[in-house]
């Protein structure tokens, strides 16, 4: 249960306009992958809470957008790099609501996307679906590197020495 909360949290942070700049999750959500390929987290659970997570992350930014709209650009943290909201809209103009999907997948730009969206007034019945059906998929695409990298590293141990494992 414990380890849920955690995997929800790093999703859920690391899709946040601004705190997802600071949080590595691709990073984490490959060590969970592992953690899952050495049979320490459940997969389903795992990607379930990865997933919920990235979904309300996601719509917390974009509620964000939505509420405060022009005011999001006079954020101290936007002052200081503009180019991460007028690469966004930029984004969002070219691909619509496509680009909720997209950015789903794309570091640099995931957690600005739905901040965006928001505050272009995306409407929600358009926004909800999209999110859900990316963070549903983004979950076990981010968690499965991890897990084969895990199952890597537990079958070259069977080609190298006993003793670099402390058997």
């Amino acid at each position: 249960m414990l380890s849920g909360v955690i995997v929800f949290l790093v999703a859920m942070l690391e899709s946040l306009a601004i705190i997802g700049f600071l949080v590595p999750g691709a990073a984490m959500m490959v060590a969970f992958g592992a953690l899952i390929s050495n049979g320490i987290l459940d997969p389903y659970e795992t990607i379930l809470y990865a997933a919920v997570g990235a979904s309300i992350g996601d719509g917390l930014s974009f509620m964000l957008g939505w509420h405060y709209k022009e005011r999001v650009y006079h954020l101290q943290y936007f002052v200081k790099n503009p180019k991460l909201l007028e690469n966004g809209h930029r984004f969002f103009e070219k691909y619509g609501t496509f680009s909720i999907f997209i950015g789903r997948f794309v570091g640099p730009i995931r957690a600005v996307i739905p901040l965006i969206a928001g505050i272009l007034t995306m409407p929600i019945k358009k926004y909800i679906p999209i999110n859900i059906i990316a963070s549903a998929l983004w979950a076990p695409a981010y968690l499965f590197p991890g897990y084969l990298l895990g199952l890597s590293f537990a079958e070259i141990q069977n080609y190298l020495p006993s003793w670099l494992f402390g058997s």
